[in-house]
């Protein structure tokens, strides 16, 4: 990873974790009651996962640049879609679960529900976004310890 990537990630995912925390400690010492404020209602739903997540991702992002992790094109590409699409899938859920019919709305809904009460999802959802960072592993060429009398 670049040093230039790396801070970009650290920044990014270090002033999104402070905001969180900070306005979870903030909702707490007024014990989550907004009154009809639909924004910090909505807020106050998201923070806890966006916190999570920005926690995780942070967290590996450290790890990776500390140990120089190296993976496969395809393992980084696999490993930022899991991690990634989920996460999108969540804060896109207002418009996306109308769009779902029968009983997958009501599955997919019950999963985002479950993944609000279970920040540990998000905070997992986030580390492999971490890891998903990390330097591409170069190519071996199988071809490399054959002798060239035998090709």
């Amino acid at each position: 990873m670049k040093k230039s990537t790396f801070l970009a990630n650290v920044i990014v995912w270090g002033v999104l974790s402070a905001l969180c925390i900070g306005f979870l400690a903030w909702g707490s010492s007024v014990g989550f009651d907004f009154g009809e404020d639909t924004a910090l209602l909505a807020a106050s739903l998201y923070s806890r996962p966006l916190g999570a997540f920005s926690v995780g991702a942070l967290i590996s992002t450290v790890v990776v640049w500390k140990t120089q992790l190296k993976l496969s094109r395809t393992a980084r590409i696999a490993w930022r879609v899991v991690g990634v699409a989920p996460a999108i899938l969540f804060a896109l859920a207002p418009v996306v679960i109308p769009l779902l019919h029968g009983g997958v709305g009501v599955v997919f809904a019950a999963m985002l529900l479950v993944a609000v009460y279970v920040p540990v999802v998000f905070f997992a959802l986030g580390a492999l976004y971490g890891v998903s960072l990390c330097a591409e592993k170069p190519k071996v060429d199988d071809r490399a310890d054959v002798r060239p009398d035998r090709v």
